[in-house]
């Protein structure tokens, strides 16, 4: 194997794609990987854990393919011990040795109930001393992740323990015991077994924490806030107070965001054109940038005329939106201005944005060019990423380049990958290799979409 190959496989692996599995796969000494593998295992290398998720699967299955796996597993065990809960390496550590788990080994079993005990303890300890403990989310996390292992026997001891630490509050607490409940715990074990199974369940065990966690359970899902607690409708009037209150400082301009949100997604144009208006007319940049925020995707229903100044404003925030609005309207001037912009790396995503509507087929080479100039050590990436694919979806641009397999292959989100994916799809481009190479993927969606794919393919074999 040369160094290059080694390189490769490491370039593969840290973005989740399936060629690092393939490669392991049909490798004569798959054991020279091994380390690639192990420092995966205990970095994080998911771009965005909260909305990709884990790679539990992906990197189970990379170790187990080394021939490495219980080298592996056990530092990830010892990394997984002494990691605090308050962050995302601990998901994804959780992610890795569940799937060991669920495959059988009794080692990661243990770890996860050893640190399950101890974060129980913690939380019951918060609650006693009615403070707020930031790391229950990870807690009903790890839970979860048990009742996968064990299933119902799991579910019964984190409902007894989620119910004894509530009991153990004082009896007069600051704040009302719901609160301190787990978001995500009860309604899914509800959904894995059945409401009536987990209410019979509760209903007929005598022990105080189980009663308390029923009643618990049911006030949480009744709290305030969730449903019929609503706001009265923003108006207009109440949205040019707020634009006065922020130029006196007195609150953030962000403020603005959600009654500006409000009032435009009553589709009405009267409001619309009101909102948009108030910004066009409003000096202050922050305060223009919020008023205009929500035009960035949506039409804007006034000309272009006021907003074409500001096409190179000085204001970062202000100039990204204007180039939003702007590029949902062709013309001759956006589009050379945008091909001119693609020449600087860190103009590429509002370049792109401002291009939308201009764009024509014949861009495409120069559009590719400014991508494959991009560093992903820049944060800029991410953003022309997923702009250029926004740019290429209409049915009426087709794809001449290589442009979405060079995203496929080097954007570091999952999300921006499965997109690029579905698209060379749409556009006839998507080369076999990929579609093999994507029911290895590191993220479940494009597996399974590469899963259909194949059924298809064998369906219209078998059909002739």
């Amino acid at each position: 194997m040369s160094v290059a190959t080694l390189r490769k496989f490491r370039h593969d692996l840290r973005r989740g794609l399936g060629s690092a599995l393939v490669t392991l796969r049909s490798s004569a000494e798959p054991r020279r990987y091994g380390e690639a593998v192990r420092w995966a295992c205990l970095h994080l290398t998911a771009y965005d854990f909260q909305s990709e998720g884990g790679r539990g699967w992906y990197l189970h299955e990379a170790a187990r393919l080394t021939g490495l796996a219980q080298s592996i597993e056990a530092e990830v065990v010892d990394r997984f011990a002494v990691c605090p809960p308050d962050g995302w390496r601990f998901h994804y550590l959780l992610d890795i040795l569940t799937q060991f788990a669920l495959d059988g080994s009794e080692r990661s079993r243990q770890a996860l109930w050893e640190v399950y005990s101890r974060l129980m303890a913690r939380f019951a300890r918060t609650v006693r001393r009615d403070v707020w403990w930031s790391g229950v989310i990870s807690l009903e996390s790890l839970a979860l992740a048990l009742v996968r292992v064990d299933g119902w026997d799991a579910a019964r001891t984190a409902l007894s323990d989620f119910g004894d630490a509530l009991a153990m509050g004082p009896e007069v607490p600051k704040r009302a015991r719901w609160v301190y409940f787990p978001d995500y715990f009860d309604p899914s074990v509800r959904e894995r077994f059945g409401a009536a199974a987990v209410d019979a369940y509760l209903a007929d065990q005598p022990a105080p924490g189980l009663r308390v966690y029923g009643e618990t359970a049911a006030v949480w899902r009744t709290r305030p806030g969730r449903g019929g607690d609503h706001s009265p409708e923003p108006t207009v009037a109440a949205l040019v107070d707020l634009a006065d209150r922020a130029r006196r400082g007195e609150i953030s301009p962000r403020r603005l965001l959600p009654v500006v949100r409000q009032l435009c997604w009553r589709r009405d144009p009267v409001y619309a054109d009101q909102v948009a208006r108030l910004g066009l007319a409003e000096s202050d940049p922050v305060i223009k940038t919020a008023l205009l925020w929500w035009f960035r995707r949506r039409a804007f229903p006034l000309p272009d005329d006021d907003l074409a100044p500001l096409v190179d404003s000085d204001h970062d925030e202000l100039r990204g939106v204007v180039r939003s609005i702007l590029g949902q309207r062709p013309a001759a001037w956006k589009r050379q201005h945008a091909l001119d912009l693609l020449k600087d790396p860190e103009q590429v995503g509002e370049a792109l944005n401002l291009l939308q509507a201009s764009y024509r087929p014949e861009d495409e080479p120069v559009v590719e060019a400014a991508i494959r100039r991009l560093s992903l050590r820049h944060d800029t990436w991410h953003a022309a990423y997923h702009n250029v694919i926004d740019l290429l979806r209409p049915d009426d641009r087709p794809v001449a380049t290589r442009l979405l397999e060079h995203i496929y292959r080097q954007s570091l989100c999952s999300g921006c990958r499965e997109s690029a994916v579905r698209l060379m799809r749409d556009k006839r481009a998507l080369p076999d290799e990929i579609a093999r190479e994507c029911l290895w993927d590191a993220q479940a969606d494009i597996r399974q979409f590469a899963a259909q794919l194949a059924a298809a393919a064998a369906d219209r074999a078998a059909s002739g």
